[in-house]
């Protein structure tokens, strides 16, 4: 039985739950930090893009803090209100970007992705234009 804390910690760590729990964490906070850093290039405020996405300020603030795990149609959203392609990649683990199944598992996901962030646009202008039409009556 460990007696001190590092030693706990690091036999804690070695379990596969523990290390799962830390991989979803570390994808939250990578996702969080990409649409955060994207929303500053195009010069956006966290208010202008909820009010692109048809949300709330408070639920871009849980996005960028990686404390939400969004759903693919949120995901489409922002990328629709950030004009921007989503692209979601599978990677086999410990083999890198370039592996054959890798390659092509990502090659079929941007075709599916790319079909349907098409038809997206259209929705993505109509609710621009309700939530601008909201924002005047107040």
């Amino acid at each position: 039985m460990p007696t001190k804390w590092t030693e706990l910690k690091n036999e804690r760590a070695r379990k596969p739950a523990v290390q799962a729990g830390y991989a979803r964490a570390r994808n939250a906070y990578r996702l969080a930090e990409r649409v955060r850093l994207l929303r500053e290039a195009r010069g956006m405020s966290q208010l202008e893009l909820a009010q692109r996405m048809g949300t709330t300020q408070s639920a871009i603030a849980r996005l960028e803090a990686g404390g939400t795990y969004p759903n693919f149609q949120t995901l489409e959203r922002v990328g629709g209100a950030l004009r921007a392609e989503l692209v979601v990649e599978f990677r086999d683990v410990g083999s890198g970007p370039t592996a054959p199944l890798a390659t092509a598992v990502a090659t079929g996901v941007r075709r599916v992705v790319r079909a349907r962030s098409r038809s997206f646009g259209k929705r993505s202008v109509r609710m621009r234009a309700k939530a601008k039409k909201v924002a005047k009556k107040r």
